[in-house]
C-alpha cells in the first residue's frame, strides 16, 4: 500500500538519528538519508502509536516485522512515503524492515520514517554484540529461493534474501550480521567470465556495490566501521561453474589466502569459516577448499574451518530452495556457533 502524507504534525525520524535507528548491513547514511544495495540489509526501530511509513526510492521488495512476526511485504518503486502497517493495536512496536531483493545494478534510498501524528519514536532494543559477516555469490543471497522449480518465474520475484541461510542463522544466532554477496560473481573469475573486471572481491571493496560499476567515484567500505567475530566465505561456485574455462588452482588458492590474510588485517581476531558444494561439471572447488585450510593450518593458523554444503537445487535456475536453505542454515549452526564462542553450555 502506497501512501502520501502531508501531515506535518507526525513524528518523522531520519536515518542521522543514529540513538533511534539501528542499520544493518552495508549502507551509507549521509546528506539526510541512508543508501545500500546489499540483500538483506535491514533498519530496526520502535514506536509507540498505531501507523509506521517509510519515504523510499528504488525498487525492492521488502518484508516488513512487527514485534517478532512477519507483518506483510511490500514493493518499492518511485519516491514514495509507504505504509508499512496501519491500525496496529495502540502500544509500543518493534519494527524491522528487511531487504528481499538483491539490487546488483542499482542502490535504494531510506529518506525518513514517520507515524501517525500521535506517534512517537522510542529507543530501540539493544543491538547484538555477535556479529557474523556472510560474503558469498547466488547461493548466499538466496537467489530465486521462492520458486517451485528452475523455471518458475524471475529472479526479482522469487528472490527472499530474509529467507537465505545467512540471514536465517542470523535471527536464530541472534547476530547482527551482513550479507554481502553477489550473484554470478566469483572469487577470481564470474560465471561464463561475465565482467571479468568485477568480480565478487572487486565489489566486496565498495559500500554500496550496485553502484560501483557505473560511479567511479563510488563510496568504499569503511572497514573500521564494524568488525565481524566470524567470516563466513561462499565463495567459487562461479569460478568452477559451467562448461567454460575455469580459475586455475594455483591462481584460486592464491588469491583466496591473500583475500584471508586482508581480512584479518582488518578484523584482528576473526574467525572463518570456509564453505564448499558440489560443482558441476568437475567438482573442482572443494578439493581447493580443502586444499586452502590445509594450508592454512600448515602456517600455524587455527582460526580456519571449512564445511562441505549440501543442498537441493531445486530452485530457481538449479538454485537451493527456501527448504535447503533452512537445511543449510542447519548444517553450520553449531560450526559458527563454535568459532565465535557462543554455545550455551
Amino acid at each position: 500500500m502506497i501512501l502520501n502524507i502531508s501531515n506535518s504534525s507526525a513524528a518523522t525520524l531520519l536515518p542521522k538519528d543514529s540513538s533511534l535507528i539501528e542499520f544493518y548491513g552495508r549502507w551509507l547514511i549521509e546528506n539526510n538519508q541512508a543508501r545500500t544495495s546489499a540483500p538483506g540489509a535491514s533498519v530496526q526501530f520502535s514506536f509507540e502509536g498505531t501507523s509506521i511509513y517509510a519515504e523510499i526510492e528504488g525498487e525492492s521488495y521488502w518484508v516488513v516485522e512487527i514485534d517478532g512476526h512477519e507483518h506483510s511485504s511490500i514493493l518499492t518503486g518511485v519516491k514514495q512515503k509507504y505504509a508499512l502497517a496501519e491500525n496496529l493495536p495502540t502500544g509500543k512496536h518493534q519494527v524491522t524492515l528487511s531487504k528481499k531483493s538483491e539490487t546488483p545494478t542499482t542502490e535504494i534510498t531510506l529518506f525518513s520514517l514517520s507515524t501517525n501524528k500521535e506517534g512517537v519514536f522510542t529507543k530501540p532494543r539493544r543491538r547484538p554484540n555477535r556479529r557474523i559477516e556472510f560474503i558469498g555469490d547466488s547461493f548466499t543471497v538466496g537467489y530465486g529461493n521462492e520458486a517451485k522449480n528452475a523455471m518458475d518465474g524471475d529472479v526479482f520475484e522469487k528472490t527472499n534474501a530474509t529467507k537465505s541461510f545467512a540471514y536465517l542463522l542470523g535471527k536464530s544466532l541472534l547476530a547482527d550480521i551482513q550479507i554481502n554477496a553477489f550473484s554470478g560473481r566469483g572469487l577470481v573469475q564470474n560465471y561464463a567470465n561475465h565482467t571479468p573486471e568485477w568480480s565478487a572481491l572487486k565489489l566486496y571493496e565498495y559500500t554500496i556495490p550496485g553502484i560501483a560499476e557505473k560511479q567511479p567515484n563510488a563510496p568504499l567500505w569503511d572497514y573500521n566501521s564494524w568488525h565481524p567475530h566470524v567470516i563466513v566465505i561462499f565463495l567459487g561456485i562461479n569460478d568452477y561453474q559451467g562448461d567454460f574455462s575455469h580459475t586455475k588452482p594455483a591462481v584460486f588458492d592464491s588469491v583466496y589466502s591473500a583475500f584471508l590474510d586482508q581480512l584479518r588485517s582488518k578484523h584482528p581476531g576473526v574467525k572463518f569459516l570456509l564453505l564448499s558444494t558440489k560443482v558441476w561439471p568437475g567438482d573442482d572447488l572443494t578439493p581447493r577448499i580443502e586444499a586452502i585450510v590445509q594450508a592454512q593450518k600448515g602456517k600455524g593458523f587455527k582460526d580456519i574451518e571449512c564445511h562441505l554444503m549440501t543442498s537441493e537445487n531445486t530452485a530457481l535456475d538449479g538454485h537451493p530452495s527456501e527448504y535447503s536453505h533452512q537445511n543449510m542454515a542447519n548444517q553450520i549452526r553449531p560450526i559458527i556457533a563454535r568459532l565465535g564462542k557462543w554455545l550455551q553450555r
